[in-house]
């Protein structure tokens, strides 16, 4: 079952992969200003953030696998109407629906990979969920960058509603519900006030906020960067295919038994300062050659965090807690999404290019992280 999971994590995030190239253009080809764009993309992560904390709520509540259903199913529905989008208004509505569906699966998939994981090898299962995710930026962006530039952007959509149809169905045949009918009782004897405030957890949700930040300004900047150097959709998906690939290079090689032999915090400040580093590399390119260079970089930076803030998450719950945990986690991905591409917005109107401002954030950050890591045991199984 182990491996459809991670064939499950891929299609979930396709979801954000395939979005990546063409969300802000389609914005901008329906009459947007850049700032508006920015909210299109923004808006997603904000109903996201509910999804979130629902889906993880249910995921205790009533089983991993029934949300996995639930969620796949309103999936479905709401891609498939993008082909009706002749204007901003209703880009935006369906945006808002779009982002609490997809919102509801990530807690339940995560949580079903950490229930079935040995604790004291958490940290290696997490950073293969990061292949999945790294073989989503591979092919999602590059191919919705190919299909949109051929048959338009709400054509592309169509597919990933197709993908969505055989997610469905594979969670319907193979998925077994993780969680056990002692746990579902018990999904209320911890509380969200418990959760948000564990300190370990606290880190995690931070390092979430973080690198979701990251992304956020990534999504909505790449294609205005790729742009002023005169390249075309294609392109961007190329570039965060590079990402992909040197993102998959160390979750699915030996490499990815540091996971569980260095403690999650150190690596995620590594990763947070190689990421801070790509953004800058980033704002100073001026030829596609040191966009793939850094893009390669920002690769490697995801790879140290993405698993390591994820581990923490297993490693500090308990079976009945679990969803509920990714839920708020999630939701720190959503915000992180908001922040970045609002700010990355922002940022453009008075610079042009966000990407050196994104960095400067993201040192911030790096410090607010070194600060609430002190005195945790993060050896503790």
């Amino acid at each position: 079952m182990r491996k459809l999971i991670y064939v499950i994590i891929v299609i979930c995030f396709l979801d954000l992969f395939v979005q990546f190239p063409i969300v802000t253009p389609y914005a901008l080809e329906l009459g947007a200003s850049e700032f508006m764009a920015s909210i299109v993309v923004a808006t997603y992560s904000v109903t996201n953030l509910l999804g979130n904390v629902i889906g993880g709520y249910a995921s205790d509540r009533f089983g991993r696998k029934r949300t996995l259903v639930l969620g796949m199913f309103l999936q479905v529905l709401i891609i498939s109407t993008y082909v009706t989008s002749p204007s901003i208004a209703l880009l935006l509505g369906i945006r808002i629906v779009h982002g609490f569906t997809s919102g509801m699966i990530t807690p339940a998939a995560f949580s079903l990979v950490q229930d079935v994981s040995r604790r004291e090898a958490i940290g290696k299962a997490m950073a293969l969920t990061g292949v999945s995710i790294g073989l989503a930026a591979v092919f999602g962006p590059a191919t919705s960058g190919i299909i949109s530039s051929i048959y338009g952007y709400s054509n592309t959509y169509l597919v990933l509603a197709i993908v969505y149809v055989i997610g469905l169905l594979l969670t319907l045949v193979a998925v077994k519900e993780s969680t056990t009918t002692q746990s579902r009782k018990e999904y209320k004897d911890t509380s969200w006030k418990t959760l948000i405030t564990r300190r370990p957890l606290v880190v995690a949700y931070i390092a979430s906020l973080s690198l979701m930040t990251s992304m956020g300004a990534l999504s909505f900047a790449l294609p205005i960067k790729t742009m002023s150097l005169d390249l075309d959709d294609r392109v961007t998906g190329m570039l965060l295919s590079v990402f992909g690939i040197t993102a998959i290079i160390v979750f699915g090689t030996p490499l990815n038994n540091m996971f569980n032999k260095v403690t999650a915090n150190i690596l995620i400040k590594i990763g947070l300062v190689v990421i801070s580093l790509a953004m800058l590399t980033i704002h100073f390119a001026e030829n596609l050659s040191v966009l793939y260079i850094a893009l390669g970089v920002y690769g490697v930076g995801y790879a140290f965090v993405f698993p390591s803030m994820n581990k923490l998450i297993g490693q500090f719950t308990s079976l009945n807690e679990r969803g509920k945990a990714n839920g708020i986690f999630y939701a720190f991905f959503s915000i992180g999404s908001v922040v970045g591409s609002t700010l990355a917005g922002y940022f453009t109107k008075l610079f042009t290019i966000p990407f050196f401002g994104m960095a400067v954030v993201l040192l911030i950050l790096l410090i607010v992280f070194s600060i609430l890591d002190r005195g945790i045991d993060f050896t503790e199984v």
